[in-house]
């Protein structure tokens, strides 16, 4: 982010920090939302089905966060490009960080639900592979904006969201995936 307000818009190092608040303010209001109402729509699936949990009722939050994501990838990577007004950035930036957490969320209480005896095992693996994501990502992304610039890197990056988040929704009805795994 100190890149895009320091390059597009010129901001000193000081004043380019205080945009991590809008990223701050999605994640804070995602997550609140998103705390309140996980358990309801996973009681209501729940006593939809007869009483009988599944892991798979966690799911149904994840849906927003596969769609707030890649809005806000778009939004801050095309508002960066064309150097719009910086709320517009700051938006999308809020928008990324609600898309976030409402998948963080939903991902962890899956895990939790699915591997419930082997629940930290699950979780440690899940983090491992964020952060495998994590170190890699500042391998390629600085390279992929100096030639791309921020409105094609981050549709890139956004497609990629599009097409890792939402075929779990069109191909696997949610009974079965509980019953693949031993």
């Amino acid at each position: 982010m100190p890149a895009i307000y320091e390059g597009q818009y010129h901001e000193k190092t000081s004043i380019a920090g205080l945009h991590y608040i809008a990223f701050g303010v999605g994640l804070t209001l995602a997550s609140q939302v998103n705390a309140r109402y996980m358990d309801r729509i996973y009681i209501y699936f729940k006593n939809k089905n007869n009483g009988v949990r599944e892991p798979e009722f966690r799911l149904p939050s994840m849906v927003p966060g596969t769609i707030i994501l890649p809005i806000g990838m778009f939004i801050t990577g095309w508002a960066a490009q064309n150097k719009v007004h910086w709320i517009v950035t700051d938006i999308g930036i809020a928008l990324v960080g609600g898309g976030m957490i409402l998948l963080f969320q939903s991902i962890q209480t899956y895990v939790v639900d699915t591997f419930t005896l082997h629940a930290a095992s699950a979780l440690a693996a899940v983090s491992c592979l964020r952060s495998f994501a994590g170190f890699g990502f500042p391998l390629f992304a600085p390279a992929m904006y100096n030639s791309l610039g921020y409105g094609k890197g981050n549709t890139i990056l956004a497609c990629v969201a599009i097409v890792l988040g939402c075929p779990a929704f069109v191909f696997i009805p949610p009974p079965t995936v509980s019953k693949l795994i031993p």
